[in-house]
């Protein structure tokens, strides 16, 4: 059983790099690298010479950790690196370390530079609880939906984003997370390093006519969750179902957006009222108090996650996407555990790799065309590209 070293090299300066990492890509007679280049210049700067460098990068990742396996089986030692940074932190890492892990290899952490705590440890605020989100999508209807649904949490929230896209992330913050404190850092560690203490609102107008360079990594201050008043949510679907002009799913769906509260967990609380009012009644339980309509359809199936990192960031963007489509509630399920299929964080919270059985739930008018969709995605090999 040989070992996968997984190593945190400098997010900048050079000195950041401790003397149990350079003691490892010293020793480990493979190396893979996100970027060969930068890892040789690297190597080359330690003096290092004579290693077998794989390719590790987004498009070929599992082609790497293919090789970093068969390189591993062959009792060699290997150390992963990414190009900046602690591996596995928003780059293709992961992929290779689940490989080794599934080979029976040993993984062990190299610890050392990181841009997320470097950037928490600069804040100057409680950092427990955090929600971090890596790289904002590029495309603002996606990175709304994911700042929006941060925000529900009421978290602190650190996020990393490109220099080009820094005007309208600024401007999606002020208008989805309201006029937060905010820290914006900018080449950290680097000869041109700069953390700069704002607001949502400031950083917005400051942007507006700006060009900015470097890697950033944005802090923005914890807010106020959303609201849980039950009662309220209560009181909300009581006046729905007596006026018995909304079907269930809108009903659920306009007190979702009135309370603050999930959709799912708003629609089931609408299922055990009717039931409540129901047996009040003496009625049986399979009438419904309002008129069955073609949105009350309740689909089940059980569906296998195929991708090769399982339900990641990216996988998971793609299902909210896929699910968000149909006037419908889709919720997945695994050991106990249950996710809104529209929200890309209560994804994620299923931790689910690949070979994982899904139970997929969908209830609504649309819940068909929405199930049949979502299978035919998890089918294939979406995201791993």
């Amino acid at each position: 059983m040989a070992t996968l070293f997984v190593v945190a090299t400098p997010i900048g300066n050079l000195e950041d790099l401790s003397a149990r990492s350079a003691r490892v890509l010293r020793e480990a007679p493979v190396v893979a690298a996100e970027s060969i280049s930068r890892t040789r210049g690297l190597l080359t700067h330690l003096g290092i010479r004579g290693k077998r460098l794989i390719s590790c990068r987004e498009a070929n990742r599992q082609r790497a950790a293919q090789q970093v396996v068969e390189a591993l089986n062959q009792g060699s030692a290997v150390a992963l690196v990414t190009d900046a940074g602690t591996p596995g932190v928003s780059d293709p890492a992961a992929a290779v370390v689940q490989a080794a892990v599934q080979a029976g290899h040993r993984v062990s952490p190299v610890p050392g530079p990181s841009a997320l705590a470097a950037a928490l440890s600069v804040a100057g605020w409680q950092a427990a609880p955090f929600c971090f989100v890596g790289f904002l999508p590029a495309k603002q209807g996606p990175r709304r939906k994911l700042l929006a649904q941060a925000a529900d949490l009421g978290w602190l929230l650190v996020a990393f984003e490109a220099p080009h896209r820094l005007a309208e992330t600024a401007r999606d913050l002020e208008e989805v997370l309201g006029d937060r404190p905010v820290v914006v850092c900018r080449e950290l560690s680097k000869v041109n390093e700069e953390v700069v203490h704002t607001t949502c609102a400031r950083l917005a107008r400051e942007m507006q006519d700006q060009e900015v360079r470097g890697e950033i990594t944005l802090v923005v201050a914890a807010g106020q969750p959303a609201p849980s008043d039950e009662a309220e949510v209560d009181r909300l679907l009581e006046e729905g179902l007596q006026a018995g002009q909304e079907s269930p799913s809108r009903l659920a769906q306009r007190v979702a957006r009135a309370s603050g509260q999930p959709r799912d967990s708003v629609y089931r609380r609408l299922m055990q009222l009717k039931q409540t009012a129901q047996a009040t009644r003496k009625e049986p339980v399979e009438t419904s108090a309002i008129p069955e309509t073609p949105e009350e359809n309740q689909i089940e199936r059980v569906m296998g996650v195929r991708n090769s990192l399982g339900l990641h960031a990216r996988v998971a963007a793609r299902i909210a996407e896929t699910v968000q489509r149909y006037d419908c509630q889709v919720t997945l399920g695994k050991d106990g555990l249950e996710a809104d299929a529209a929200s890309v964080l209560s994804i994620l919270t299923l931790d689910a790799p690949k070979g994982t059985e899904l139970t997929v739930l969908a209830q609504g008018r649309q819940a068909r065309q929405a199930m049949d969709a979502l299978e035919s995605l998890l089918a294939s090999d979406f995201g791993e590209s």
